[in-house]
């Protein structure tokens, strides 16, 4: 499979085989909404995989209940330059929902035998992975089954979107419709819910006048 990115982004604070929650490191870019990333378990007496896990939510937020931050009416450029100290007392948080996991160089679509564990690196995952893992669409069933207190429509339509954009742009659109016709079958019981999640896969944008 193709080689991860050089750098972690987050480190594992917490997993189970469902799910996992990442602190991501100092100056790494926050991942997009619906992205794929991976967290890599290489145990000492274990078989080395891969987990691979979609992006649910990303959270900043202070490090304990002491550290609370306050309005301090300034932008984020100017708090930056008068007040830097500020951002070190935050966390960026991602929460993901497992989809597979790569073990000897093949992709399953399916939870995985381990769970990440606590300290080890994420990054952002590899486009070959990802086109591996979202060429068969249960991962779209993983992501609808997910339960959790989130916008799951939001996160299947956001999923799928990534998946188009990590293959290559002449294959995107047909991607995009296969990928419509899956949500169908699975949203089939929800005519008005079905329609808003296919929507929203391939969104139109909506023009504002700015005149008075």
């Amino acid at each position: 499979m193709e080689d991860i990115a050089a750098k972690p982004l987050a480190e594992v604070m917490s997993g189970n085989l469902v799910s996992f929650t990442a602190d991501l490191r100092e100056g790494a870019p926050r991942p997009d909404f619906g992205s794929f990333i991976t967290s890599v378990l290489d145990e000492e007496g274990e078989t080395p995989l891969s987990i691979l896990a979609v992006v649910l939510d990303v959270v900043t937020c202070p490090p304990d209940s002491i550290h609370k931050p306050s309005a301090l009416g300034l932008s984020r450029r100017e708090l930056k330059k008068e007040q830097p100290h500020i951002f070190a007392l935050l966390k960026t948080e991602i929460k993901a929902a497992i989809l597979g996991y790569i073990e000897d160089g093949r992709v399953y679509n399916h939870l995985p035998p381990r769970s990440p564990l606590v300290h080890d690196f994420v990054y952002q995952a590899g486009k070959r992975a990802v086109i591996a893992l979202t060429d068969d669409f249960e991962y779209l069933r993983l992501l609808f089954n997910f339960s959790g207190d989130l916008p799951k429509d939001e996160i299947l339509a956001a999923a799928v979107r990534q998946a188009a954009l990590n293959r290559p742009l002449r294959e995107r659109e047909a991607y995009l419709v296969e990928a419509g016709q899956a949500l169908c079958q699975l949203l089939r019981s929800d005519y008005e819910r079905m329609v808003s999640v296919v929507r929203k896969i391939k969104p139109n944008p909506i023009y504002m006048s700015l005149e008075a």
